[in-house]
């Protein structure tokens, strides 16, 4: 499963608000939708923050 399916997965099921999100992983609201609509890319460090908290608070 890639790092976008695996956010929206997590979002999904804990009910998590995205500024909660947006704010442990340190990128901006606005980044997060331009991602999700495929108008960026994240670097590899912002996916390995994003990688890192997943991990840390939702193992699947």
């Amino acid at each position: 499963m890639d790092l976008k399916e695996r956010v929206k997965m997590f979002m999904s099921d804990t009910g998590a608000k995205l500024s909660v999100f947006s704010r442990k992983v340190q990128i901006s609201v606005t980044y997060y939708y331009a991602w999700m609509r495929g108008e960026i890319e994240p670097s590899e460090e912002m996916c390995d923050r994003i990688r890192g908290y997943l991990d840390e608070v939702y193992a699947k």
